[in-house]
């Protein structure tokens, strides 16, 4: 699923490459493999779970790409993609030896154990990962778009 941030104003080139790098230095402080894929857009691999506990909420996540673009007259945006290939197989394995477990259970309660089971296993943490992306993305793209740390403080004065 593509996730994307609308950006205020159409960024120019060195403002994209500037989102970019910012993203890339968030990401590699973090030990997370990147790659540029040509103007705009990059990839990125996270590293093994047993070697990544300092990621924190981004631990989910396995690889993604980012790219600032626009498309069909709709507003520039930078469009990301995350994969969870590996919170998706733990979940699988776990739904799996519950099944192989609570076989003979009544079938609701096997449904509701599972239920439970995705929403802890996969739900939260995918939701948390998700927006703790999306938080790093917004304030990558804002600081380079708006050219301030802070909004002001009132309106402008005009003369």
């Amino acid at each position: 699923m593509i996730n994307s941030v609308k950006l205020r104003t159409e960024p120019t080139v060195r403002q994209t490459d500037a989102i970019l790098s910012r993203i890339e230095r968030e990401l590699a402080s973090c030990e997370v493999r990147v790659t540029r894929e040509g103007f705009g857009a990059m990839s990125f691999r996270m590293p093994r779970p047993w070697r990544a506990w300092h990621l924190g909420l981004l631990l989910p996540i396995t690889a993604g790409r980012v790219r600032v673009s626009a498309g069909a007259g709709e507003r520039w945006r930078v469009r990301y993609e995350l994969s969870f290939v590996v919170l998706r197989a733990l979940t699988v394995a776990l739904t799996v030896a519950v099944v192989a477990m609570g076989w003979s259970w009544p079938r609701l309660t096997l449904l509701s154990r599972l239920i439970v089971l995705w929403t802890a296993v996969y739900g939260a943490p995918w939701a948390a990962a998700a927006l703790r992306f999306r938080r790093l993305i917004e304030s990558c793209a804002r600081e380079v778009v708006e050219r301030r740390k802070t909004p002001r403080a009132g309106p402008a004065i005009t003369g």
